[in-house]
């Protein structure tokens, strides 16, 4: 029996109004901008009342698109995870960070967290970057571990690649958020980069 089956039918209801809240919050989104997504707006497009909304969000407009984009970034996360867990060696470990991120630009809440616009950037100031950040770290460990070992030479920079993947990541989101089709030629593509960096640095 699945988790939520375990809840009582009232918290079940409130988590399904939720989340078709920042369902709705995400479509919008992507599809018309910051600016475009008002209460009225998300109201119609979830198929619910006004009062709802602020039931379930209090600080209305501006902490549902907070919470829609920690949704998507803790995703995000959380795949990155597991395919960085399945993978057999160094490039497919930071390979399968850069599928988790391609991925989510593909679909349509992704393309929000991917494209977010100047004029959201200060309702998410605060929660910008988390994940970016949680993938950096990852990436970080793993060059650590491979310096460590004798895979990559003593005079490589760690937080230089980290940089270099982190750039990568980034643009390839960027770019499948605006040409989905492009997904899988840009995650074949930092597996290529990962590759050739780290054989060229190897010892």
């Amino acid at each position: 029996m699945s988790q939520d089956k375990q809840l009582p039918l009232r918290e079940r209801n409130r988590l399904r109004t939720r989340t078709d809240i920042l369902d709705a919050a995400a479509e919008t989104l992507s599809e018309k901008g910051y600016s475009a997504t008002t209460i009225e707006e998300l109201s119609q497009r979830a198929g619910l009342a006004r009062g709802t909304l602020y039931a379930h969000f209090p600080g209305g407009r501006e902490e549902i698109v907070r919470e829609a984009y920690l949704r998507i970034a803790d995703a995000v996360y959380v795949r990155g995870l597991a395919l960085r867990g399945e993978a057999a060696d160094l490039p497919g470990r930071i390979a399968a960070l850069a599928r988790a991120v391609v991925e989510s630009a593909g679909t349509a809440a992704g393309r929000f967290y991917w494209r977010t616009g100047p004029d959201v950037v200060p309702v998410l100031a605060s929660v910008m970057g988390g994940t970016s950040r949680s993938f950096e770290e990852l990436i970080r460990l793993d060059l650590a571990a491979a310096q460590a070992s004798g895979q990559l030479r003593d005079d490589i920079a760690v937080e230089a690649l980290t940089t270099a993947f982190s750039g990568a990541f980034r643009a390839s989101g960027a770019r499948v958020a605006a040409e989905p089709g492009c997904a899988q030629e840009q995650i074949a593509a930092i597996r290529l980069i990962a590759q050739g960096l780290l054989a060229s640095a190897a010892v």
